[in-house]
């Protein structure tokens, strides 16, 4: 007969969803992706456009890491507000 044993269905860490702040990222990498092709290797800007792309998916990041009691991280690694190109 059936195992009266329920089936394990533990669901993985957050963390580990590919799915995480995903549209964000998208939105950021495409935004710098074309900044970074018809700007900066044109020599006609060194600053990202994309600084509210980075604020809003740094703003997802950090809101997730709370959520699991991770925003210890942030500090520690003092992850950047601005963009990397930002100055």
């Amino acid at each position: 007969m059936g195992s009266d044993k329920k089936e394990d269905t533990k669901k993985p860490h957050p963390m580990t969803d590919p799915n995480l702040c995903k549209d964000l990222k998208e939105r950021h990498d495409a935004c710098f992706n074309k900044w970074y092709t018809n700007a900066f290797l044109k020599g006609t800007s060194t600053t990202s456009e994309c600084q509210d792309e980075w604020e809003e998916y740094q703003v997802c990041l950090k809101d997730k890491l709370k959520q699991w009691n991770l925003e210890y991280l942030m500090d520690k690694n003092k992850v950047a507000d601005k963009h990397p190109t930002s100055k």
